[in-house]
């Protein structure tokens, strides 16, 4: 017949159109069926940490570091005891009790940064090392404030971004920098946890910190909803989660993650020295020594500040290094706190013991204002 033509359907849906919406409801169903299937038959992949799990739900995003401690929070951070670890920060996001921007006359104020072992995770607020500090300088009839600035989490860049700025806002008389062997790894990284960016620097010709990425941007729609089926789906998991000697296969697994981490070239020791130096520079502009510590945790990848420590002595950058002392205590007191079994954070022996070579370091070496010349 002249002029005839296939005509459309009634429901106006080409076979090709109506084969593509089959076969994806027909994907939906067996995701879901997976998704049902593996949750009864107990069978979970691992999943992204949800915002509850982290640290009592204290962090929330912060453009400047990544993330952040909650103002005015309340929350807990049990390991396995004997402490509950209950929580507070104060309105400066800071665990522990409220600070005056003003130090009061005739009090030296010691800040402490660094990550979760200054933070105290699985410790109440008494058995965290700044509170057993605080108490252990004011013993001989001095008065001392020790404020912990540890972020769980953190690594020694984040920690820097932390100083600059409140240090001049706290105006210090000493400064302490608490080091964990996995920082030397992270300053490297510009995303991590699998769901946060950071920022991130970089050595300059003369190994001195050069900005390499100002902040830490917030995840963009794509990447929310990645994240929330990384949070919440065991079939998106069970491939978010499995890895690939081939390249172009991995490739695509990594297409289910929120992002993957860009390391930097920069080597990880010099990287740290780099920090150690901005931060004796920076203190020292404020009138504060500057001493700086190696965690010194059970299985700690001790070489690291083996390389690192001869290069702090070039620099006259004080360090006090604790394998030894705590290796020591741990071998001869196994029955001790020193640690939370399976994790290996400080315990409320480790910080009371960490907290007395610390103090009675700091009365001998460290707090008076360093001099205003020198290395």
């Amino acid at each position: 017949m002249a002029g005839w033509a296939p005509q459309a359907s009634s429901s106006g849906c080409s076979p090709a159109r109506r084969t593509i919406v089959v076969q994806f409801v027909v994907c939906i169903g067996l995701l879901l069926l997976l998704e049902a299937g593996t949750r009864l038959l107990g069978v979970h992949f691992p999943a992204i940490t949800r915002p509850e799990q982290q640290h009592g739900g204290l962090w929330t995003y912060d453009r400047s570091k990544g993330w952040f401690h909650r103002p005015g929070a309340h929350g807990s951070s049990p390991l396995g005891g004997p402490d509950r670890a209950e929580i507070r920060t104060n309105s400066l996001g800071l665990r522990g009790a409220e600070i005056a921007d003003h130090k009061p006359d005739g009090v030296k104020r010691v800040l402490v940064f660094g990550d979760s072992y200054v933070f105290g995770v699985g410790l109440d607020e008494e058995h965290t090392l700044s509170a057993r500090l605080e108490r252990m300088l004011g013993a001989g009839g001095e008065r001392y404030e020790v404020v912990n600035l540890g972020v769980a989490g953190y690594s020694t860049d984040q920690e820097y971004v932390l100083f600059r700025e409140l240090a001049t806002r706290l105006s210090p008389d000493v400064v302490i920098l608490v080091v964990c062997d996995n920082d030397f790894e992270g300053n490297t990284l510009d995303f991590v946890y699998r769901q946060y960016y950071k920022p991130r620097f970089r050595l300059d010709g003369a190994d001195r910190l050069a900005v390499d990425l100002a902040s830490a941007p917030p995840l963009d729609g794509t990447q929310r909803a990645k994240l929330w089926l990384g949070r919440h789906s065991n079939a998106w998991n069970l491939v978010r989660s499995r890895e690939s000697p081939v390249p172009a296969v991995q490739a695509i697994l990594d297409l289910f993650q929120v992002d993957v981490p860009h390391p930097s070239s920069d080597d990880p020791v010099r990287l740290m020295l780099a920090f150690h130096r901005a931060f004796r520079d920076e203190s020292r502009s404020l009138g504060a020594s500057f001493v700086s510590l190696n965690t010194a945790h059970a299985r700690e990848n001790t070489p690291l500040f083996q390389a690192l420590r001869p290069l702090l002595r070039d620099q006259a950058i004080r360090f006090l290094g604790l394998e030894g002392m705590l290796g020591g205590a741990r071998a001869n007191e196994p029955e001790r706190h020193w640690d939370f079994g399976q994790d290996a954070h400080w315990n409320v022996d480790a910080t009371r013991l960490v907290a007395s070579v610390l103090a009675n370091y700091l009365r001998q070496e460290a707090v008076a204002p360093a001099a205003a010349t020198g290395p």
